[in-house]
């Protein structure tokens, strides 16, 4: 038996429609979808980074404790943790750990034109590439969605760069955001979006904003397109051999 030890994304560390249809369409007779519980939350109660930083050791410890072998699975702000584990391990960080691979839905660290299943969205992640080596890595990106599928030029990279630490809920939260953005700015860490090289797609910011937030190219899309359903496909025919 392979676990499957899927994070959630953002809001949902538990399921939801899009994690909850991957894990439907996985061969039972292979596989066991596991949820890691970690906050999924972006500013509310804790900010964006500890958040990823809380799912990583959470992801990390479910690995240790499981005596199956493991495929890591996210999507949105789940699947930037499991890919972000799956690269420490294929670069040798965890040398006590072995994953098969890693399965990503709207990976806002999807590098451009690598280890997609289905069709080519264009783009990639709002945070940057992050190329996983070492490991099989399986990606679904649903075109349009401008977490995982984002022109490079567009200056929505800079919610990314400047809401990691986001957090209102106390001063304490609100002066770790803007030292943040210090220590951002003075490493030269902004991604660049307004080269004048990317002119021609700093006007789609308002689209790119509309597919977010009202058209579902970052949620139903990848149900009823069938991205969900496809990545679960290639992880059942690529460990066929299993029994």
């Amino acid at each position: 038996m392979i676990d499957i030890l899927i994070m959630g994304g953002t809001w949902n560390p538990n399921g939801d429609g899009v994690t909850n249809t991957f894990a439907s369409h996985l061969d039972p007779e292979k596989f066991r979808a596991r949820w890691v519980n970690y906050p999924a939350d972006y500013g509310q109660r804790v900010t964006y980074a500890d958040s990823v930083r809380a799912g990583r050791e959470a992801l990390l410890n479910s690995i240790r404790a499981t005596p199956n072998l493991v495929v890591l699975a996210g999507y949105s702000q789940g699947a930037g943790i499991a890919g972000d584990v799956a690269d420490e391990i294929g670069r040798g960080l965890h040398p006590e750990l072995e994953v098969l691979g890693a399965a990503l839905i709207a990976d806002p660290a999807r590098p451009a034109d690598l280890d997609l299943v289905g069709p080519d969205p264009g783009g990639y992640g709002i945070t940057g590439q992050r190329r996983i080596t070492g490991i099989p890595t399986w990606h679904v990106a649903a075109e349009g969605d401008p977490i995982t599928a984002l022109p490079e030029g567009s200056a929505l990279r800079s919610i990314a760069d400047l809401s990691a630490y986001w957090n209102m809920s106390s001063l304490d939260g609100f002066i770790r955001w803007g030292q943040s953005l210090i220590d951002v700015a003075t490493r030269n860490q902004f991604q660049q979006w307004w080269s004048i090289q990317n002119h021609r797609t700093w006007f789609g910011v308002a689209r790119q904003a509309r597919a977010y937030l009202f058209d579902g190219r970052h949620t139903d899309a990848y149900v009823y397109e069938g991205h969900a359903q496809r990545l679960a496909e290639a992880l059942n025919e690529e460990f066929a051999w299993r029994v």
